[in-house]
């Protein structure tokens, strides 16, 4: 064998054997999210996707943010090649005040990337910043934004009760309720809240055909102008 045969020969068993030892490989569908300008209170959220485009399984070790203010859980911490999850990054601006810049470490077991950093911006309006008719609004808030409902058995009905407050100043119009999933079901008991004024909101998963770690989302819309659209996470560990 010529010495070109055999280097070339080298060269594609090389690249044979290095496209067979991929392994995991994380990506995200975006590295940064700008919120834009936001007022002082608003609870913002963005949706990303992580996923695997290795060869073999991509495990989630760990979620953690630079601080207290911001919130992300993957909805799966085992993803197959090919798979992608969501992970929805919360940032809460109470008391935050001015340019924002908050950072979101993702850890798994891709050799060459095992921490993945995601950037989120945005410009927070002080109360003092407001508008008159933004003073006199309508204001959501929950008595939890997440549950966890732990480990559960396959098959189980799952109910969880949330209250709604109207912690503004005129009417709040609960305009939609909507579960990411046909597995979930929730029901405001009152459509419109008088400031000062609480409502209940029933919510009931139901975990039959589930198994694993799991993540359901409701969103929930009114005529809050800081907040009109606010998410609450659910978590459960379904067990056969």
């Amino acid at each position: 064998m010529s010495w070109i045969k055999l280097c070339t020969l080298s060269l594609l068993l090389a690249s044979t054997i290095s496209a067979q030892l991929i392994g995991p490989k994380v990506t995200v569908s975006e590295k940064e999210h700008d919120f834009g300008t936001i007022i002082e209170g608003a609870i913002v959220s963005h949706e990303f996707f992580l996923i695997n485009e290795g060869d073999a399984d991509l495990y989630i070790i760990k979620v953690s943010a630079s601080c207290g203010c911001t919130a992300a859980k993957p909805s799966e911490d085992k993803l197959e090649p090919g798979e992608s999850t969501l992970l929805t990054v919360t940032f809460n601006s109470a008391h935050k005040k001015g340019n924002r810049t908050n950072y979101v470490t993702v850890s798994t077991n891709d050799k060459t990337n095992e921490t993945l950093k995601i950037i989120t911006t945005a410009k927070v309006l002080g109360r003092d910043e407001q508008s008159e008719e933004i003073k006199a609004a309508p204001f959501m808030s929950f008595s939890k934004l997440s549950h966890d409902f732990g480990k559960v058995k396959e098959g189980m009905k799952l109910e969880l009760d949330v209250i709604v407050t109207n912690i503004g100043k005129s009417e709040l119009k609960v305009d939609k309720v909507k579960a990411s999933c046909g597995c979930t079901a929730a029901l405001m008991s009152e459509k419109v809240i008088q400031p000062g004024k609480s409502g209940n909101l029933h919510i009931e998963l139901d975990t039959t055909h589930m198994d694993g770690k799991k993540t359901r989302t409701i969103a929930i819309s009114s005529n809050d102008p800081v907040n009109p659209r606010i998410v609450l996470t659910l978590f459960v560990n379904v067990e056969k």
